[in-house]
């Protein structure tokens, strides 16, 4: 369990990380384009702030032009008629500023414009926006315009350094990367909780299946060794050969008794146990069990005692023969731990605001501490820890729960009000029932 607890937590760690990721990339892939946006839209504003004031006004001071290529690390170039404006910049790219533009006047010629020729059809030509390449790996956006002025031209060169995006989105990589490693670790964390609250139930199954296995293992042991002893001691002792077989069959008769009741509650786990359900009527059922028993109480020196309503019981829907024996079960319970000379009590009772039958076993024998109630209906588990009573396996109880469950009531176990033992078995009774009949 602990291995498979392992892997699992690995497993829904690596998915769940895997979605996180995705999302992590998925939001840093639009950061990159967003910043790019940025970049270009930065660009652009520059580009129209400049074309717009060197197209309208004749007088750019020095002071404008420096403060605007420092804040924007821009390179500013006009021309007159071909020569250039006195203007020597004043920010520094990492590329010689003649070499920069240099290159974006040819890629602008290849585009069919000039700073040093007039437009022919209109008064302005226009390039496109153009990437320049520096030679330290550094890239620019830029774009060029002539404009007729007179009978002269004026050209406008503007380049923009594009900064890196690893130095634009340094700082959004380094909080993803902090929120993936914090995100896979709290991942990590609640997969193991959560598994280990998964795994809960099956461990339990797994550990109630190895005490089952074990109990049954040792019940069957026992009957086992009798008969192997008994085997070897009818050819050592062969005038002792009709006590020995009696022996062997009584061994038999309870190895299988063990058997049912285990094929039983293995038909019970795989909701395979089906009941045949009819009105029972109660009263009948009830005191011919009663009757059926006696002998065996005289013979224990047992008294049984069956108490009823004045009217008459309701009637249940359900299996008699099921019912039949959960009592019995609860009987022959009552009958292994009642000392001799004591009393054993079955009422059955009416609980109409339940809309239910109450069908109670009580007994006056040692009881049940407080400490083993809860567990007295799980199989194999007794009270009785030395085993003395070898008619019983520890199952009894346990069919009965089961059998209450399929009729859709409940059982439980209590102190005697005089002491012993109370076992109690409620059962709905169908609507139609009436209780008026009388006895």
């Amino acid at each position: 369990m602990k291995i498979l607890r392992k892997r699992l937590t690995r497993l829904y760690t690596i998915t769940t990380g895997a979605l996180l990721l995705l999302v992590m990339a998925a939001f840093f892939l639009s950061s990159v384009k967003e910043a790019r946006d940025g970049q270009l839209e930065q660009f652009q504003m520059i580009w129209n702030s400049l074309s717009s004031r060197f197209q309208s006004s004749n007088a750019i001071t020095h002071g404008y032009l420096a403060q605007t290529e420092a804040d924007y690390q821009t390179i500013i170039h006009m021309r007159e008629n071909g020569i250039p404006f006195l203007y020597q910049g004043s920010w520094t790219p990492a590329t010689d500023r003649d070499i920069l533009i240099c290159r974006a006047v040819e890629a602008a010629q290849n585009q069919g414009v000039s700073m040093d020729a007039a437009p022919v059809s209109s008064l302005m030509n226009l390039s496109s926006l153009m990437t320049i390449e520096g030679d330290r790996g550094d890239q620019y956006y830029a774009r060029i315009l002539s404009l007729s002025v007179g009978k002269g031209v004026r050209g406008l060169c503007v380049i923009t350094y594009i900064p890196p995006l690893g130095e634009s989105l340094k700082g959004i990589f380094l909080y993803l990367c902090l929120l993936g490693a914090g995100g896979v670790l709290g991942l990590w964390l609640i997969s193991w909780y959560f598994v280990g609250w998964s795994l809960k139930p099956v461990e339990e199954s797994q550990a109630k299946q190895a005490r089952f296995i074990a109990s049954a293992s040792h019940e069957l042991r026992s009957p086992l060794a009798v008969l192997r002893s008994a085997g070897q001691a009818i050819k050592t002792a062969p005038e002792e050969t009709d006590s020995f077989l009696s022996l062997i069959d009584r061994e038999c008769k309870r190895m299988a008794r063990l058997v049912d009741d285990l094929l039983l509650l293995a038909s019970a786990d795989a909701k395979t146990w089906s009941i045949q359900k009819e009105e029972v009527d109660m009263d009948t059922l009830l005191i011919d069990l009663c009757e059926s028993y006696e002998p065996a109480w005289r013979e224990k020196s047992l008294s049984l005692r069956l108490i009823l309503p004045d009217q008459a019981l309701p009637k249940v829907f359900g299996d008699p023969d099921r019912i039949r024996q959960i009592l019995m079960i609860l009987l022959d319970n009552a009958k292994a731990y009642a000392p001799a000379g004591s009393l054993v009590t079955l009422e059955a009772f009416s609980d109409h605001k339940k809309h239910a039958l109450v069908l109670e076993v009580r007994d006056q024998g040692c009881g049940i501490s407080d400490e083993n109630k809860p567990y007295i209906f799980d199989r194999f588990y007794r009270a009785d820890k030395a085993r003395n009573h070898k008619e019983h396996f520890g199952l009894g109880l346990s069919i009965a729960k089961e059998l209450v469950l399929l009729h859709r009531g409940s059982i439980s176990v209590k102190d005697g009000e005089h002491g012993g033992t109370c076992f109690s078995v409620i059962l709905p009774f169908t609507p139609s029932s009436s209780p008026c009949r009388s006895r």
